[in-house]
């Protein structure tokens, strides 16, 4: 059994929805593997009783958080120093993958608007950013994830259950229309997921 630990703190988010349509997208089977959320950075710890069970039944373990940046606390060089080093004081081990692209600073987010379909709504980004840069004169603007959200739930052709399965983290992953998964910048988390599960 391989455990990918998710840095969220419930199944009812978009990362964890995110997760599991990339591994269905890949051909994964479910049985392969179980997605456990750890509930923030700071809860790994908590975690090494159950990844210590996973090693000893012969599994592995990987572990999908942020990289963060500088301005949150975080950074890809600096995170990845902290998760190894949570490790290392639990006798623990995983591999690991640092959103957005596990190399650059940022999370999750940074990676879903990579792989927004632009092409097809053009006006909504367009629109957003000229909204953004008249807001922020006066008030805070939009996080990247208030973004995404809105861009996800201003779909005109959302039927009920779809609207209302949005603050579920049902973003609709699957829907070409909204997101690319074969876009480039998803190649590093397919390879890291194909090669460790």
């Amino acid at each position: 059994m391989i455990a990918i630990l998710l840095e969220t703190g419930k199944e009812s988010t978009p990362e964890y929805n995110f997760i599991s349509t990339l591994l269905r997208h890949l051909g994964i089977a479910s049985e392969k593997y179980q997605i456990i959320t750890v509930g923030g950075k700071d809860n790994l710890p908590n975690a090494s009783n159950k990844m210590r069970d996973i090693e000893l039944e012969g599994g592995k373990n990987i572990i999908i958080f942020d990289a963060d940046s500088a301005n949150n606390g975080g950074g890809f060089s600096k995170r990845l120093s902290e998760i190894n080093a949570t490790l290392a004081s639990k006798d623990v081990h995983a591999e690991i993958f640092l959103f957005p692209n596990n190399h650059d600073d940022g999370d999750f987010e940074t990676m879903l608007d990579r792989i927004a379909n632009r092409s097809s709504h053009k006006l909504f980004f367009d629109c957003f950013n000229d909204f953004e840069s008249c807001v922020a004169q006066q008030y805070i603007a939009p996080n990247l994830k208030g973004k995404l959200h809105t861009y996800v739930s201003s779909q005109t052709w959302l039927n009920k259950k779809q609207r209302d399965n949005i603050g579920k983290g049902e973003w609709l992953f699957d829907k070409e229309q909204l997101w690319d998964l074969n876009s480039p910048e998803l190649q590093s988390l397919k390879d890291f997921l194909l090669q460790n599960i």
